[in-house]
């Protein structure tokens, strides 16, 4: 009961402290790859999204697109996970970043940050989703109560990506450094907000200043 009422307490904190905790794309990956009231063909048109293959008529993926689609409206979650976990071991190369992205967003709804982590860190090998996937481990860690290691993986991950993520970035990495006790570096990351997000100033500031009593 200690446990999931201090999980509750961690997911509180984030949604009222951070605005932008998961990139949009992040978040739009993830409600689309929900099952729920998801037809097939819906599903089919989504892994098309993710895995960049230009078409599924090919022969070689038919098989592979069928058989996830039907992986992903499986109604019981323990199930589907370990259908995913066959299927990424088997399927078509192609394919298989769709599932792991399914595996990570099960594991993140059962509280399995560990495992949704090392879905995420699988995912993160596919240059196309690599900065997606550190932003969603590093949420996995922190969530798991490893604040450290996210710091290490948003560090990393800002040195070469793109300015579109810069924020996300920012955030993720000012609230793990809070998390983990490495003021200084929450301070800087809530200073460098300042210059990349409007309308947030006075709660930006207010952190910083808080912290700052801190320190």
């Amino acid at each position: 009961m200690e446990e999931r009422k201090a999980t509750n307490d961690i997911l509180s904190t984030l949604e009222q402290e951070m605005d932008s905790d998961i990139h949009p794309v992040l978040k739009k990956i993830l409600d689309n790859l929900k099952p729920i009231a998801l037809a097939v063909g819906g599903i089919v048109a989504a892994v098309a999204v993710y895995t960049g293959v230009n078409s599924y008529q090919e022969s070689q993926y038919e098989k592979g697109v069928s058989e996830l689609g039907t992986i992903m409206i499986t109604d019981d979650l323990a199930q589907r996970a370990e259908k995913l976990e066959a299927f990424v071991q088997s399927g078509p190369k192609g394919l298989r970043t769709a599932a792991q992205l399914e595996l990570a967003r099960i594991h993140m709804e059962k509280n399995e940050f560990e495992k949704a982590a090392g879905a995420w860190r699988s995912v993160s090998q596919n240059a196309d989703t690599r900065v997606i996937a550190g932003l969603g481990e590093a949420k996995a860690l922190i969530l798991g109560g490893e604040p450290a290691k996210a710091v290490e993986i948003l560090d990393a991950l800002r040195k070469d990506a793109s300015e579109e993520f810069a924020a996300a970035i920012s955030s993720n990495l000012a609230f793990a450094a809070e998390q983990a006790g490495q003021i200084d570096l929450a301070i800087a990351e809530y200073e460098a907000l300042k210059t990349k997000e409007s309308g947030n100033e006075a709660f930006l500031d207010y952190k910083i200043s808080s912290l700052k009593s801190k320190s």
